[in-house]
């Protein structure tokens, strides 16, 4: 017997509205093989209440989780208390606790509470030092920073892509039928070696374009030395075929970057350049690479179908997506810094992604 879709009744009110008898919307419909005795239940229904769709209150099986006294319960267990982070328990361990599925818990929160959920953000570590750091510092930058004058800096920063990244294993998940056990190892396992195979590479990035990818020699130390002798030449070289030479290098607090080397010889070669104490220290959510480009990246790399096999296949797609990356994007994430800044001002310099829309 065929069931009966909301657009299915919603026909047979129309046509009972009309003055229909459940024998004729029955021979009408004879294809679809309804039962005489529901079209029946349906017409009353009409009738009585004017609508096929819309139940009588109080009409179905009784709820049996979502009780008053589980929503209570839930409510107290499911968030965290005042002043007192980290105290609110799992779906699964309420559910363990208050003896009912973690499918009752999820509609309790949603639909009785009418909670919504929301992803955690990572961030950095910041102590109370290190918040009015950001603070006095971000103060000064947006200051100093125009809108016209943040479209000449150019943002450089380094990063390490592994050719096997961590697995994540809430996404990475393998659908099969029956028991776990049987399921193929090969399907089930994701193998990665303890200490995987990476490189790094450095860049930098501004209003008007992207620079190159630059990759560091294997098995190279980015010390003061490496970086000044290495790295630093070629970032210079891409600041000076974006910018010309009106341009502000930007490079946050790592040890090759601040030493006195580095120091002197950006000294040398820059019209401007941001000394060792005038970026916020762990400041990776005002860096467009940190919280734009190395991301989009990464995701890209983690779509890469087949994956890269060796240190060379590595190396080759990530010039590959750093080609393919949108201009347009890396501009829009410029642009946000001073909406950052103002931020992170907000925040007393503490976090402040939790924040943005």
């Amino acid at each position: 017997m065929a069931k009966f879709s909301c657009e299915d009744k919603l026909r047979i009110q129309t046509l009972r509205e009309l003055g229909w008898g459940a024998k004729r919307i029955r021979s009408a419909f004879a294809e679809k093989r309804w039962s005489l005795s529901t079209i029946k239940s349906i017409c009353r229904r009409v009738d009585s209440r004017g609508s096929a769709c819309v139940r009588k209150p109080g009409s179905g099986r009784k709820k049996s989780s979502r009780t008053a006294a589980n929503c209570q319960q839930v409510a107290e267990l499911i968030c965290s208390q005042d002043s007192a982070p980290g105290t609110s328990k799992s779906t699964g361990e309420i559910a363990s606790q208050l003896g009912i599925s973690k499918t009752s818990v999820w509609e309790i929160a949603t639909k009785d509470l009418g909670l919504r959920t929301f992803k955690r953000v990572p961030a950095q570590v910041i102590n109370a030092a290190t918040c009015n750091k950001r603070l006095t510092r971000c103060t000064r930058l947006l200051q100093h920073w125009s809108p016209a004058k943040l479209k000449k800096v150019f943002f450089t920063d380094e990063k390490v892509f592994y050719l096997d990244p961590p697995v994540n294993s809430q996404t990475m998940r393998v659908w099969a039928s029956g028991r776990k056990r049987d399921v193929a190892p090969q399907r089930l396992l994701k193998q990665r070696a303890k200490f995987s195979q990476h490189v790094m590479v450095s860049a930098g990035v501004c209003y008007g374009g992207k620079g190159r990818l630059h990759f560091v020699e294997e098995k190279a130390k980015v010390n003061a030395t490496y970086y000044v002798q290495n790295l630093l030449p070629l970032l210079l070289d891409d600041c000076h075929n974006l910018l010309h030479n009106d341009f502000v290098f930007q490079q946050d607090g790592a040890p090759a970057h601040t030493a006195r080397q580095t120091q002197q010889f950006l000294q040398q070669h820059c019209p401007e350049f941001l000394a060792k104490d005038e970026w916020p220290p762990n400041s990776p959510d005002l860096n467009p690479l940190d919280f734009h480009v190395w991301g989009v990246m990464l995701r890209a790399y983690e779509q890469l179908q087949p994956k890269p096999t060796t240190v060379a296949e590595l190396r080759v797609a990530l010039q590959r997506i750093w080609d393919s990356l949108p201009e347009q994007h890396v501009q829009k994430a410029i642009l946000s810094v001073r909406k950052r800044l103002r931020a992170c001002i907000s925040a007393n310099g503490g976090h402040f992604e939790h924040l943005l829309p």
